[in-house]
């Protein structure tokens, strides 16, 4: 637990990996003590887990990763997670709208926050504030897209850079629709560095309603008629 919360409050990614559900490599049940672990590391603040020989070598490869799926997600509901307030790597603008972010989406109760991208760190950061929200972390570069898959909370979106930020929200915006993440009106919290397709400080926060771009398009052409 130690090790986490230093890891946790030096702004690092975590991975507890210690043969978590090793009765379940010959076994299809897990043991009360392996489940208890994989919830200890969940509450303690961990970003990941991870299976070695039990998906490796074992008998039930799909259900070990199943149930520790389920053991994952069935803590995070039960669990009260604090905000981790303070980090070790300097603060900043990224730290500091970051955390203005998740206590605007918690104060609002909104459920989506956008994070864009280039390097991940704008959506680690997200991550280790601990929100009930979900993060939507879009980025145009792959290495980034397969490590923010181990941020917690955190869905990783691929994304063609575009050339402005009303185009990349534009952009986020009919994604997030498309596949069911946010509805028409809905508010989400976006956070970005502008100007966009550089590895910047993440400098930007902006309240956003699902459709307003559209609606004030159409408003616009109403009015040359």
């Amino acid at each position: 637990q130690d090790i986490i919360a230093r890891t946790n409050r030096a702004g690092k990614l975590s991975i507890t990996a210690t043969e978590m559900l090793e009765s379940m490599t010959r076994s299809p049940r897990p043991t009360r003590a392996e489940v208890t672990d994989v919830a200890n590391a969940i509450t303690s603040g961990t970003d990941a887990v991870m299976l070695s020989g039990e998906t490796a070598v074992g008998d039930y490869p799909v259900r070990v990763v199943t149930t520790m799926a389920r053991i994952c997600l069935e803590t995070d509901r039960s669990t009260a997670h604090e905000s981790i307030a303070y980090f070790d790597t300097g603060g900043g603008f990224a730290s500091a709208t970051a955390r203005a972010a998740v206590e605007v989406a918690t104060d609002m109760g909104l459920e989506t926050i956008v994070a864009f991208t280039e390097s991940g760190t704008t959506a680690l950061l997200l991550s280790k504030y601990r929100p009930d929200a979900r993060i939507v972390g879009f980025t145009p570069v792959p290495e980034v897209y397969r490590r923010m898959a181990l941020y917690r909370g955190v869905l990783p979106k691929r994304f063609d850079r575009r050339e402005t930020t009303d185009l990349m929200i534009a952009a986020a915006e009919k994604a997030l629709e498309k596949e069911g993440l946010a509805d028409r009106d809905e508010v989400v919290v976006m956070v970005a560095g502008i100007p966009p397709n550089v590895q910047a400080s993440t400098n930007l926060l902006k309240l956003h309603v699902i459709g307003e771009r559209a609606r004030r398009h159409g408003s616009q052409l109403s009015g040359h008629e």
